[in-house]
């Protein structure tokens, strides 16, 4: 759910029980024809449940709508004049625009205190454009096209049709028909299967509405996996958080879309809804351990609003949907003063620079082929002895079951030649290689004709830089390093990884939590964003941070902390956390003249809050005139994915460039999914999650 504030109706809770509310889903209302196969068989029925003919196991149905020509379209577009205002407000706009020859009309907002201003009908959005110039030349600086359902006039359609798999034609009453199955399932082809009762019937645009009729928390179970998937967020009070904003929504939305014949739809503009195919064991169980709780405030449902991620911090419902100020709806961080921490030690960690470290001496280290003492940075830069590596190839050799290496006294490149034979490199450049590819890679060399095909295999595959085949003395860090990408070349050693946990286990993607084995000799690691490693003798890990190991019996002796790109806010899991985009010239102008009429481009300007959210952009057109725009609008004009961001504009007409860097992926408003997360992860129940997001709220059961 993230998209426009929903209309939330007042009532005291009553019954029925929550478990036993029906709510009436649109699957969809768009298609001439669907269809459908029933688990285990079963019986197609009228609507009043009347059987008509029954449905063996396996069969597939097609039910076709015969109408008449074609089907009146269900959008269109239409030109918005302003954001949501107060009745007066829009009782004067329509006027001045009435005074322009126009014909507007008010639609009341689903706050219950603002409205928008609507005008004119149009079947493109193009079309539109002559209104929109006019109004923008006569002051109005907030214009934007919006699409908008259609009231449809309905059809008589010559009939409904069903369709066997043997092309039997049977005629179905007009007014349309359900599924009773003889397991729990019907399948609708193309949209999933569904528990509870499907019906498809004929609608006022001459299409077909197919309407899934469930009881509450089963509806709850298809809707909250693909809200807040237990995958990407295994936290159970998270979990259950958002199990009671599902519901509480469900509830409080009942009857909203009456007019098209049921309550909700299974899209965004409502709650996305998966039916049997979307739901997950850990949802189920965050659904029934919370059965029947709703979110209340004065008594009556709140608008649970929620969004992926708000980009560190959620702001006031009025800087995004307009109206008055809603009690709950106020801004909340998703930082806390002092995260949770667990501390670790490291059983050797060098002083000074480490920009040498890499992940291949650190496996070396941790496999016990060199001691810990060797990740020094003077020892690294002593000149490479075959005498000083000879032992550690000799492991790596005994492990891959190959032939013991014989001693080479060589220097510089001929000891890289030398490990590579000895790990049987050698034996696939034979009729392979040619001198004209050695000679690209490594271009003119003192190498022999052979020792040359196999440096030039070595480098083609990203094993050797080309100029260490020049280097007549080689360092032994450079000859550790190269030992240890051939040994990843034969046998890659995949480290696992997962997330710290407050009691120290870890849980691994798409897996439950386990314990962390650690080898009581352990070289600790913080690894910063860009990938440069750095050796620790203690570190104080934050839980939710990502750790990478090496599994082994005994024990890992390689722990690596991954500091987090998106720093330490509790809404860092998703993707989203932090953005760049970028836009040149032309596609910002595009974009600004298809939804604001603004054909050319003096400077963008934005006035944003303490969190760096920004609450109105004020676009100048090339003639300097400033264009206002606030609320949701803002990241719908620009192509952003939140309102939360900066920007650097670089180069001069008509090579602009406009760079974006931003957090958050949603409105803002209410319950950051992914915060929840985060703060289950710090230890908190869904009561407080809820609590946080929403100020003041009570939690009720339906009854």
């Amino acid at each position: 759910m993230n998209g426009p504030l929903r209309l939330l109706p007042l009532f005291a809770l009553v019954a029925p029980l929550a478990a036993e509310i029906p709510i009436r889903v649109g699957l969809d209302t768009q298609n001439l024809e669907w269809i459908v196969s029933l688990e285990g068989g079963g019986e197609i029925c009228t609507r009043a449940g009347k059987p008509l003919f029954k449905l063996a196991p396996g069969e597939k149905l097609r039910i076709w709508w015969d109408s008449r020509g074609e089907a009146d379209p269900t959008d269109e577009f239409r030109l918005q004049v302003g954001g949501p205002i107060a009745l007066a407000d829009a009782e004067a706009l329509m006027k001045r625009l009435r005074d322009l020859g126009e014909a507007p009309e008010r639609i009341k907002v689903s706050d219950g205190n603002t409205w928008r201003v609507l005008t004119g009908h149009f079947e493109k959005a193009d079309l539109a454009e002559p209104v929109l110039q006019k109004l923008s030349a006569s002051g109005f600086d907030e214009l934007w096209v919006s699409t908008e359902k259609r009231p449809g006039k309905p059809h008589k359609g010559r009939a409904l049709y069903a369709v066997t798999e043997r092309y039997e034609r049977r005629a179905l009453p007009i007014e349309g028909v359900s599924f009773r199955p003889q397991g729990e399932l019907t399948t609708v082809v193309g949209k999933g299967r569904y528990r509870g009762r499907i019906e498809i019937y004929p609608n006022a645009q001459g299409r077909l509405t197919v309407m899934n009729t469930v009881e509450l928390e089963t509806y709850l179970r298809g809707v909250v996996p693909k809200e807040m998937g237990a995958w990407e967020f295994p936290a159970i009070e998270a979990l259950k958080a958002q199990a009671i904003a599902a519901r509480t929504y469900a509830v409080a939305n009942r009857g909203k879309r009456a007019k098209e014949g049921f309550d909700l739809v299974d899209t965004v503009a409502d709650q996305v809804y998966g039916g049997r195919d979307g739901e997950q064991s850990l949802t189920d169980r965050a659904i029934e351990e919370t059965r029947g709780l709703v979110a209340t405030y004065g008594g009556h449902p709140i608008q649970a609003l929620f969004m992926a991620n708000s980009g560190g911090a959620t702001v006031d419902n009025r800087f995004v949907f307009g109206g008055g100020a809603t009690p709950y709806l106020q801004p909340a961080i998703n930082y806390v003063e002092k995260a949770t921490a667990l501390p670790f030690k490291g059983a050797y960690a060098p002083v000074g620079d480490q920009t040498w470290l890499s992940l291949e001496l650190l496996r070396l280290a941790a496999n016990e082929f060199i001691p810990f003492e060797w990740l020094e940075a003077e020892r690294l830069a002593r000149p490479l002895r075959a005498s000083d590596i000879k032992e550690a190839l000799e492991g790596i050799t005994s492990r891959l079951a190959l032939s013991a290496p014989q001693l080479n006294p060589g220097q510089g490149p001929e000891l890289l030649l030398w490990l590579a034979r000895s790990l049987d490199f050698d034996r696939v450049v034979r009729g392979q290689e040619r001198d004209q590819d050695a000679s690209y890679f490594l271009g003119a060399t003192n190498l022999k004709a052979q020792d040359q095909i196999l440096a030039g295999f070595l480098t083609r595959r990203g094993l050797v830089p080309p100029s260490l085949w020049k280097t007549p003395t080689l360092t032994l860090g450079q000859g550790l390093q190269i030992l240890g990408k051939l040994w990843q070349e034969l046998e890659p050693v995949e480290m696992t990884e997962g997330t710290l946990l407050r009691d120290g286990q870890i849980r691994v993607k798409n897996g439950g939590p386990g314990p962390l084995s650690l080898a009581p000799a352990l070289l600790l690691v913080e690894e910063a964003p860009g990938g440069s490693l750095r050796l620790v003798a203690e570190n104080a890990i934050q839980v939710g941070d990502r750790v990478r190991w090496l599994a082994r019996s005994g024990g890992s002796r390689l722990l690596i902390r991954r500091l987090d790109p998106d720093g330490a806010s509790l809404d860092r899991y998703n993707p989203t956390a932090h953005w760049k985009q970028e836009l040149k010239e032309a596609e910002l102008l595009d974009r600004l003249q298809q939804k604001a009429g603004i054909k050319s481009l003096k400077s963008l300007e934005v006035q944003q809050n303490e969190h760096g959210r920004v609450l109105e952009l004020t676009v100048r057109d090339g003639a300097g005139k400033a264009h206002r725009f606030t609320g949701m609008r803002i990241r719908g004009l620009l192509g952003l994915k939140d309102n939360v961001f900066g920007f650097i504009q670089t180069g001069t007409r008509p090579t602009r460039r406009w760079i974006f860097y931003g957090r958050g992926w949603g409105h803002g408003v209410g319950m950051d999914q992914t915060g929840a997360y985060g703060y289950a992860l710090e230890g908190w129940t869904y009561d407080q999650i809820l609590k946080h997001y929403f100020k003041g709220i009570e939690l009720k059961k339906v009854e």
